[in-house]
């Protein structure tokens, strides 16, 4: 009778055991449907079908050219999401993130030369993952869900790790959670207390670090060496969203410094691109003007042209350079 009265307790046991794993599975399968609409049980990502009802236009960029503008980005969110980051300073769990980036063109207007997206070159979108839920996949990471979307057919995911395909972008940015949320007015004041100063040192305030003045050519020159002057005050400006002028720090981009003379894509614990790599450029004066007038064709394939064309202004390219040949 003992023996009996056992066996039915391990087995009611067995049977409490299993329908408590049963019910905690299902908990967390319903949390998972529940996390984002966007997102399947491997983690991948489809672009909103209804897209752009129930977003809201958060802000934009020009992104400079060898002409003037060669890309707009426009960025989307949901407005739940701006109002829990307007209250908390925060992105929400399941957050979404939609940039559009278009061809930008220009003609001359009654206001001057002006610019604005025309062609639509691709999609991107993020989603907030508070909990690391896709460790596996590798387009998740770093508290986010990154996709990019074919622009002819938002059906198409077309990157494939979010490490190379997305992250390097956003790195300057990564004490803002990876966002560059200062050019986004409709986050708030939580937003706007960063600069572009905080994504290269970790989130400076408005009245910290280093500022520069602009003038209406973009540059300030000062009594010493003016050439060297407006170079490094263009370099701050221009290039240091992706590159540091001090030894060894790198970033999206590699460190400039010591890259007069230097061989392409030799910085040591830099990962180059083939292109770069294998290109046997050295970096004299010249290749580097060279470089910075058309950063795609120059050395076909490197990275830094897939999202910078180059500094259109004579110039402004040589000041750049004289720059460089100071860090030493």
């Amino acid at each position: 009778m003992m023996q009996s009265c056992v066996r039915y307790v391990l087995f009611g046991a067995t049977i409490v055991a299993a329908t408590a794993a049963a019910a905690d599975s299902s908990a967390r399968r319903g949390e998972e449907a529940s996390f984002s609409s966007l997102v399947d049980a491997g983690g991948n990502i489809t672009f909103p079908a209804h897209f752009p009802s129930g977003y809201v236009h958060i802000g934009s960029w020009a992104v400079a050219g060898a002409d003037g503008v060669a890309d707009t980005h426009v960025v989307y969110a949901r407005p739940e999401d701006v109002a829990h980051y307007r209250r908390s300073g925060a992105f929400p769990d399941g957050a979404v993130i939609i940039k559009e980036v278009l061809e930008a063109i220009g003609s001359a207007h009654t206001t001057g030369k002006a610019f604005w997206g025309a062609h639509g070159k691709t999609w991107f979108v993020m989603v907030k993952d508070v909990k690391g839920r896709f460790p596996a996949n590798p387009l998740w990471g770093d508290g986010w869900g990154w996709a990019q979307f074919d622009p002819k057919d938002r059906s198409k995911q077309i990157a494939t790790n979010y490490k190379t395909d997305c992250l390097q972008c956003h790195v300057p940015a990564k004490a803002m959670d990876w966002i560059y949320v200062y050019a986004y007015p409709a986050l708030g004041e939580k937003a706007l207390q960063f600069t572009t100063e905080a994504a290269r040192s970790g989130g400076l305030k408005p009245d910290e670090g280093h500022r520069v003045k602009a003038t209406t050519s973009g540059a300030q020159m000062t009594d010493e060496q003016p050439k060297v002057a407006m170079g490094k005050q263009l370099f701050m400006q221009t290039c240091t969203a992706c590159h540091s002028a001090t030894a060894n720090e790198h970033g999206t981009g590699p460190s400039l410094f010591g890259v007069m003379g230097r061989t392409a894509g030799s910085a040591p614990a830099y990962q180059y691109s083939d292109a770069l790599r294998n290109s046997g450029v050295v970096w004299s004066p010249g290749n580097l003007v060279k470089h910075l007038a058309d950063t795609r064709g120059f050395i076909p394939g490197n990275l830094m042209g897939r999202f910078f064309k180059g500094v259109a202004a004579t110039d402004e390219r040589d000041a750049i350079v004289a720059y460089l040949a100071t860090l030493k």
